[in-house]
């Protein structure tokens, strides 16, 4: 039986019978959790390919770890990579929750959160977008030694 299949036939089985809360709840952590895999990480690491030689780079902490957090959550933010003394220049932290129903939100220090959308909505465009704007700021408050 071909992949195709054999999701068309899981996703009627799972139609056919009602989750319970535990379950409903696990099966939206995998697929948030699932989005930042496909999504946020991809982009995180071809922008920090494309930033090799800038003096900067992304720093990303994950915590995709149901049984810590009951949703998934990651962190990232821009460092210095070419200070001569090794204690480069952090940047904003940005928080990213993808909650509940798959919304995801961006949360900043010294900012309120805001959604970004779906996890069915956002995809690499528009964290592109994001990574750029965060670029941008962190290019604002670059200090070179």
């Amino acid at each position: 039986m071909s992949d195709i299949v054999h999701a068309f036939f899981a996703g009627r089985d799972r139609a056919e019978k009602p989750l319970n809360k535990d379950e409903q709840q696990a099966d939206q952590f995998q697929q948030g959790a699932a989005w930042v895999e496909a999504v946020l990480v991809p982009a995180v690491k071809q922008a920090n390919e494309q930033m090799q030689g800038s003096g900067a780079a992304l720093r990303l902490d994950l915590n995709l770890d149901h049984r810590s957090t009951n949703h998934p959550h990651c962190d990232f933010w821009f460092v210095q990579t070419d200070s001569p003394s090794g204690q480069g220049y952090d940047g904003p932290k940005y928080s990213i929750n993808v909650t509940g129903q798959g919304d995801i939100w961006l949360y900043k220090s010294g900012a309120p959160g805001r959604t970004l959308g779906t996890i069915s909505a956002v995809g690499p465009n528009e964290i592109r977008a994001l990574l750029r704007e965060a670029a941008q700021e962190y290019g604002a408050l670059y200090r070179a030694e």
